[in-house]
């Protein structure tokens, strides 16, 4: 990497192995070195590290705490600025030695001469990689550079990630373009490859990106975007192509993961063993009674006939002693909860079904799925049906990840949830009054990195987050943050220089902090998240516009 010819300062005694002292020389003064900046320290013996700007330190000695000139200044009398002393100092952050920072076993000494670098000119002796290289997405640009993109490795995807920022930060933005990375990974010339993705969009963000496919065909190397609303939604008139319904098959669920969603959509998220144990129990008894088959537990809930029937067996195996009539009488009013999803929403009877096919084809042919959770895609859709649904889907996907996995099938999927803490909610700080997918995202944040399927956590308020589920996330985008998350997000990233900690809460639009596993370096950088090749345009307001027709 090439730094300029003149020195723009020199290192000043007491430098250790992570920070040193540099005075700036004159005519890099006046602000042309900034914070976060990087510079490059050449020593006395030939080596070259890399450093980070985390303060700059204007001095002056006529304008000291109590000095000689104390009573002029309090008085306003002109100071002869002129005649004082007057320098700069900044305070350096050491990130390794170049190339490929290498760890610093020997500090700096003063003397030292230090240099300003462009970043984008050689990449590869600050991250290790060239531009390009297979399975490397180089992301957005540092700031203060100005084309100086970050490399990304995608063989940190299955440690989770997470992104964070408050409304307007520009967080969803963010992943968007993430996912325009995603699927554009370079594998070597002239070939480009996209990873399978199932997306939770909460309000619409990515709907862009299915709009795009269906006008162009495919979105980079992935060959289909689709769209997945609730039945009861008009957007399943107005855009047909690749339009398909949320619509869920309990039979692909294990008896047990069957009755446990029964039980938790009933009581918003407690899990009452007595309960699963006897939906357990009633379902067994029906089989054996040739009310319904083995792989049919969805007639119950399709078939009015088999509906009482199943009450009616209820009430058997009460008077047999086989489930204690305070479950019974809970168990009936959770079957009379949960017929509610076919009722009011045709969830189970739309075909065609998310299962063991959905997930198949997403991960055999490298598409996208968006389940859309907006107002226009889920009317009226309250938010213990949407846990439901990804309770459901998580369940799906485990089991087919760990079936991939026994079969030695090697498959990836990105699973994306916005509005993280409504499906995860840390209970002690969060009570959104149900949890119903939170234990099986638990599973997956923990088991999943083992079979291919990773979690992509977004989230304005982090700390509302379960806090299980977020350790296990290894990489971070941290956009600007309430300054209640600030300890949080501190704590769970893993720690921030000093530096970075400040910017936390004031982070421009479009800034955001990167760090982990994803990265190819090992401290945490500041970019610009770049502008998105598909525009960003659903869901965005017109309220001047609206007014001014109102107005005629």
């Amino acid at each position: 990497m090439m730094s300029t010819k003149q020195p723009i300062g020199v290192v000043l005694s007491g430098a250790s192995t992570q920070s040193a002292v540099c005075q700036i020389y004159e005519h890099a003064e006046k602000g042309k070195i900034k914070e976060g900046m990087f510079l490059q320290i050449e020593t006395q013996g030939n080596r070259k590290i890399l450093t980070r700007v985390t303060n700059i330190i204007p001095q002056n000695e006529f304008y000291l705490p109590g000095d000689a000139w104390t009573e002029a200044r309090r008085k306003q009398w002109q100071v002869p600025e002129n005649l004082a002393r007057q320098y700069e100092l900044c305070e350096l952050e050491l990130l390794g030695e170049i190339p490929r920072l290498k760890e610093i076993a020997v500090p700096p000494y003063a003397g030292d001469k230090v240099f300003e670098i462009d970043v984008s000119t050689a990449p590869e002796e600050i991250f290790g990689v060239k531009n390009p290289s297979p399975g490397i997405i180089w992301y957005g640009t540092l700031i203060g550079y100005g084309n100086s993109p970050i490399p990304l490795t995608i063989e940190g995807i299955p440690m989770h990630s997470a992104v964070f920022g408050v409304t307007g930060s520009g967080k969803s933005y963010d992943v968007g373009a993430l996912i325009e990375k995603l699927v554009r990974i370079y594998s070597e010339e002239n070939i480009q490859l996209s990873i399978p993705m199932l997306i939770i969009d909460a309000n619409a963000d990515y709907i862009d990106y299915f709009k795009h496919c269906q006008e162009n065909g495919s979105l980079g190397a992935c060959p289909a975007v689709t769209r997945y609303v609730f039945p009861n939604s008009p957007e399943m008139k107005l855009y047909r192509r690749n339009t398909q319904p949320i619509a869920i098959n309990l039979n692909t669920l294990a008896l047990r993961d069957l009755a446990e969603l029964i039980v938790q959509y009933y009581s918003g998220g407690e899990k009452n063993e007595l309960q699963v144990a006897g939906i357990e129990t009633l379902v067994q008894y029906m089989e054996e009674r040739g009310d319904i088959s083995s792989d049919n537990f969805q007639s119950i809930f399709l078939d009015e006939t088999i509906f009482r029937r199943t009450k009616q067996r209820i009430e058997e195996l009460k008077k047999a002693d086989a489930i204690h009539a305070a479950t019974a009488a809970a168990i009936k009013r959770g079957l009379n909860k949960f017929a509610e999803i076919e009722n009011r929403y045709s969830l189970l009877s739309e075909t065609p079904k998310i299962e063991g096919e959905f997930v198949d084809e997403l991960t055999k042919n490298r598409g996208i799925a968006i389940l859309d959770f907006s107002a226009d895609a889920a009317p009226g859709v309250p938010l213990s049906l949407k846990q439901l649904v990804i309770s459901y889907v998580s369940s799906l996907l485990f089991q087919k990840f760990t079936d991939y996995k026994v079969k030695q099938e090697e498959r990836y999927m990105l699973f994306i949830i916005e509005e993280a803490q409504n499906y995860c909610p840390n209970l002690a700080v969060y009570d959104v009054g149900y949890s119903l997918a939170r234990e099986k995202l638990s599973l997956i944040s923990t088991q999943g990195r083992k079979f291919g399927l990773s979690l992509c956590l977004v989230s304005q308020r982090p700390s509302f987050i379960d806090p299980i589920v977020l350790s296990m996330c290894n990489t971070f985008f941290i956009h600007r943050i309430s300054p209640d998350d600030v300890s949080f997000v501190k704590k769970v990233s893993g720690g921030l220089p000093k530096d970075l900690e400040r910017r936390l809460t004031t982070l421009e639009r479009g800034e955001v902090i990167v760090t982990g596993q994803m990265s190819m370096v090992p401290f945490p950088m500041v970019i610009n998240v770049p502008k998105r090749e598909v525009p960003h345009t659903f869901g965005k307001t017109d309220v001047l516009g609206a007014l001014r027709r109102l107005a005629k």
